[in-house]
């Protein structure tokens, strides 16, 4: 596996923390692991050397420094365990999203037998589906050996679709039929 890598070296001043702290959270949205203390690594791609040039700023902008090395090689071994890092971070992202979602649908279910259907209800499920679209595309970003989210969770943000779908569509009736 000849990857390209690259690596962001970089060191922030302990105080105050909140900057290292930045740091840390903006890294973790780009799915970079740590390879030791201050040393993280990503795929080499334009994407990736964009991101990583952002924090790099970042962290100069903290009074910290950094130096972004491009075309760094990894063994096969380690880079075989890397990529295994990766699939491993997103698949607990994407199970996580899988889950809040069948929880959403089960809620959409549980309010459409109730038959207490809000406007200000709808519109909240409509956001919390929205809500987990935005995180699948956020883990999709940083999902760099992947071609996108697995199968099943796509599905069960269909089914989660199709529930508040018909919910919309009792919602209607209940009013078309209360007029």
């Amino acid at each position: 596996m000849d990857i390209p890598w690259l690596l962001l070296i970089y060191t922030v001043a302990a105080e105050p923390s909140r900057k290292r702290a930045a740091i840390w959270r903006e890294l973790k949205k780009v799915g970079a692991p740590y390879l030791r203390d201050g040393v993280c690594i990503l795929p080499e791609r334009a994407d990736t050397r964009e991101r990583l040039d952002a924090i790099a700023a970042k962290v100069e902008e903290f009074g910290g420094e950094a130096t972004l090395v491009s075309g760094a090689r990894l063994s096969e071994t380690r880079a075989t365990a890397l990529v295994e890092q990766f699939h491993a971070a997103r698949a607990e992202e994407y199970d996580e999203i899988a889950r809040e979602a069948d929880r959403l649908t089960e809620h959409v279910a549980r309010e459409t037998e109730h038959r207490q259907f809000t406007y200000a209800e709808l519109e909240e499920l409509e956001g919390d589906l929205g809500k987990l679209r935005r995180w699948t595309d956020q883990v999709a970003a940083r999902d760099y050996f992947a071609d996108g989210p697995p199968t099943g969770l796509v599905a069960a943000l269909d089914r989660c679709e199709r529930a508040l779908n018909a919910f919309l569509e009792a919602a209607a009736a209940q009013e078309h039929g209360a007029s």
